[in-house]
């Protein structure tokens, strides 16, 4: 939402509310899942990810927010008011908080900032959608597949630049990372994709569209 302004910007930009600003080591951790949560999260340098740390020590990564994003600001005004995610730190970094009262007066006293918060809700939640789609289908080829179609429309063509590495992408699938080394040559065996790096190249739309109907 604020991901255009520098750090400097976006501390005059919220200069007449109270805020409090933590710095962060690589991996350190944010906040752990089952926390309480009564602040807003504003990502002033580096970047961090919310991960679900399962039993089982499976990791799933549901997003990773650069400088300019907020977080938590959904749970916050909740009222489970507790993180369902661990927040981590993925590189240094540096992070405002800024409580939830003060937060709601800032956005009452600023309606063009108040739009934007709306949109920038509006966006996690579809986002956030797309991620609950995708992890329902049973079969790693599904969960790819339906990936893929979903970025293709997003970026709107047939060659797909990956915003991650595919460790998160693997996190994010809810699937091993051998796993979907595997899926992907297999998929570039049957003709169904062509890759290089961090560029996926869809062949047949139509049969990764069948795939999903299995």
């Amino acid at each position: 939402m604020l991901k255009n302004k520098t750090k400097k910007e976006l501390i005059e930009f919220f200069r007449d509310v109270n805020y409090s600003i933590v710095k962060y080591d690589k991996n350190d951790i944010i906040a752990i899942e089952n926390s309480p949560c009564n602040k807003v999260g504003l990502v002033l340098s580096g970047n961090i990810d919310i991960k679900r740390i399962l039993t089982s020590n499976k990791v799933v990564h549901l997003s990773s927010f650069s400088v300019g994003y907020l977080f938590g600001e959904i749970i916050a005004f909740s009222d489970a008011n507790s993180y369902p995610a661990t927040v981590i730190s993925s590189t240094n970094s540096e992070v405002m908080f800024i409580d939830k009262d003060d937060f709601i007066y800032f956005c009452t006293s600023h309606p063009s900032f108040l739009k934007l918060f709306l949109n920038d809700l509006t966006n996690k939640i579809i986002t956030l959608n797309k991620s609950i789609t995708g992890l329902s289908f049973s079969t790693i080829k599904q969960k790819l597949c339906n990936f893929l179609i979903q970025e293709s429309n997003i970026q709107k063509s047939n060659f797909i630049k990956l915003n991650m590495t595919k460790q998160k992408l693997s996190e994010s699938l809810g699937i091993p990372r051998p796993s979907l080394s595997r899926e992907l040559i297999n998929m570039k065996d049957e003709g169904l994709i062509d890759y290089q790096k961090n560029i996926i190249k869809i062949l047949d739309r139509e049969a990764l569209e069948d795939i999903l109907m299995d």
